[in-house]
């Protein structure tokens, strides 16, 4: 399971990506909502290295239909 938040810094790093590997693409991914508590504390931490584009991009591979920000 990968969070959509934590995606956001994720990269291919193997021996046959190529130097555009960021961010990983989703590939036949099953979507599962789930709560989670706030914490301030990681967001503080987070929402400094966060890549909105990237985010964004994600968000629209997994939920298309649901998100519409431009």
């Amino acid at each position: 399971m990968v969070r959509l938040i934590t995606h956001n810094l994720l990269a291919c790093h193997t021996k046959g990506c190529t130097t555009n590997n960021f961010p990983l693409q989703f590939q036949d991914a099953a979507v599962e909502l789930r709560e989670a508590e706030f914490n301030a504390d990681f967001l503080r931490g987070f929402l400094p290295r966060l890549e909105w584009p990237a985010l964004i991009g994600a968000a629209r591979q997994v939920r298309p239909h649901l998100l519409y920000l431009a």
